[in-house]
């Protein structure tokens, strides 16, 4: 399915810029797409929803906090003593996460 969709979408994609007609059919469509997005009342309810969403939706604070839970699991994960962490910590080419662990003062530091 996802191979005739691609194949489908390389026809049209070839058409638009392999052909004169198509240039033009892409021009026009670009025309009309600009007529639209400039229009004021497509702008004032643009405008809308950014407000709204500012508004409504702190993404500052969400992004800190998925930041600090991610943090946290990473560092709870490190101190669980896998075999899958074990080569990380021998030196075998990322010493460096090796070392921020212990810089921070281990997996209960924070």
């Amino acid at each position: 399915m996802y191979g005739k969709l691609l194949f489908v979408a390389g026809l049209g994609a070839g058409y638009l810029f392999g052909t004169s007609r198509g240039r033009k059919d892409f021009e026009k469509l670009k025309r009309q797409a600009s007529a639209v997005w400039l229009d004021p009342r497509v702008q004032r309810v643009a405008k809308q929803a950014t407000d709204f969403a500012e508004e409504n939706i702190p993404m500052g604070e969400r992004v800190t906090e998925a930041a600090d839970a991610a943090t946290k699991a990473a560092r709870a994960n490190v101190g669980t003593g896998s075999g899958s962490s074990a080569p990380g910590r021998s030196g075998s080419g990322s010493s460096a996460s090796g070392s921020s662990a212990s810089a921070s003062g281990g997996p209960g530091a924070a």
